[in-house]
């Protein structure tokens, strides 16, 4: 798998590059995801900004600089640049050269929603065209534990981690978890699945899931049952043949127990196994782009054709 057979490698939407807690006020971070590399910085305003890593003055990585106000300082000759790519400062020139004062570097959309770090990524630079929701229990309200997250670098692409929304039958013969119902809705960039699942020795009674993708990348899940939980599925291209994973789950507080955190902990790990069964077959597994299915699989060919809008200026039919 080294190119993706839509009309480009990647598709265009919101990512996520960080978790709010891994980059503090002052801080500077290196990123390297489709294929490029970028810097991210948390200026004294508090405020996440991603740039190209690159400088433009002789090509230092800006991921190896620091954090100055709401700018970025080049480690080898000192240019600093502003939130939006351009140089503000060259601290032994008389004056900035008229291209870099115009923004020498290109920066990117970002949202930090739900204690995540988001960036907008379009091969053609367009601007973002829809925004995340910010989910309250998500973005650290009261009465809900702190995300348990896991990371995966797993050889594959997005276009075979979204399939699993529709994948009804391998809830059962890979994660022991049959589905009693499942129904999905395709709306603009939003794809959503309502299902309800048997239960589980870990997570309960009967569970009711709503998952939702707010374009190619991003999955919201409310699950419903012994514990409310809030869980999202995000994964972002490294290259045109490796992904970043990550699962992420949190539950509701609940007075009656005594140590909410540690069945949050034991219920993550449940989540993070099952998540683990689909990576083993991700990374081994190939594209099918003409599958052969039969009448149990589910709207895998309108799921699909909703995928393709994202690498192409068209919306597909709801």
């Amino acid at each position: 798998m080294t190119q993706d057979h839509f009309s480009g490698k990647f598709p265009k939407g919101w990512f996520a590059v960080l978790f709010s807690d891994e980059i503090g006020p002052g801080e500077v971070k290196s990123l390297s995801y489709f294929g490029q590399e970028y810097v991210a910085f948390r200026g004294e305003s508090g405020q996440v900004s991603i740039l190209d890593a690159f400088c433009p003055h002789l090509g230092a990585h800006l991921g190896d600089g620091r954090c100055q106000g709401d700018t970025i300082v080049c480690p080898f000759h000192e240019w600093r640049f502003s939130q939006t790519g351009a140089c503000v400062d060259v601290p032994y020139a008389k004056r900035i050269p008229i291209k870099a004062k115009e923004g020498a570097l290109a920066a990117h959309p970002v949202r930090e929603v739900n204690q995540i770090v988001h960036m907008w990524f379009d091969p053609a630079g367009g601007a973002p065209t829809w925004e995340l929701p910010v989910d309250s229990a998500m973005n650290g309200a009261d009465g809900w534990t702190r995300w348990y997250f896991k990371r995966w670098r797993v050889r594959t692409q997005g276009k075979e981690i979204i399939e699993n929304l529709v994948d009804a039958p391998h809830f059962t013969y890979v994660h022991g978890s049959p589905i009693e119902d499942i129904s999905v809705h395709f709306d603009g960039h939003v794809a959503s699945q309502r299902s309800t699942i048997g239960g589980h020795p870990t997570l309960g009674k009967r569970l009711t899931t709503e998952a939702t993708y707010y374009g190619p990348a991003v999955m919201h899940v409310t699950m419903e049952g012994t514990y409310a939980s809030k869980q999202v599925n995000i994964h972002t291209p490294i290259d045109t043949e490796h992904v970043d994973v990550c699962y992420g789950i949190k539950i509701q507080r609940d007075p009656a127990l005594p140590d909410t955190d540690a069945i949050a902990q034991e219920y993550a790990r449940y989540a993070h196994d099952a998540f683990d069964q689909d990576v083993v077959l991700w990374r081994r597994k190939i594209y099918r782009a003409a599958p052969l299915l039969c009448d149990g699989d589910g709207p895998l060919f309108q799921l699909r054709d909703w995928y393709r809008q994202f690498f192409e200026d068209r919306l597909p039919a709801n």
